[in-house]
């Protein structure tokens, strides 16, 4: 069995805020979260605690409508917000070639 593609912070996170997910579930990257009873208000609870967890800000961030986003999105989005995520290097303006 694969690791899932998230660390076990933000899976805890998800298992607690996710009525249809439960307190051992694992939800599927690229299934909507909508499957696991995800509203707007859930959602503002989750995005609440990843952005304490991780100490990082998602407002925003998620502009992905409730009803389509995936576990897979959200973790993509936190990674890009978290500031140890490696990025890639743009280069600069004033490069001289």
């Amino acid at each position: 069995m694969a690791s899932a593609p998230w660390n076990p912070t933000f899976e805890t996170i998800l298992q607690r805020c996710l009525p249809g997910l439960g307190k051992d579930g694992t939800p599927v990257a690229d299934e909507p979260l909508e499957i696991y009873e995800l509203d707007s208000l859930a959602l503002i609870g989750i995005v609440s605690e990843l952005e304490s967890a991780f100490g990082i800000s998602l407002t925003g961030q998620v502009v992905i409508p409730v009803r389509t986003l995936t576990a897979g999105q959200l973790w993509d989005i936190v990674s890009a917000a978290h500031p140890a995520s490696p990025r890639p290097q743009d280069p600069s303006p004033w490069a001289i070639a």
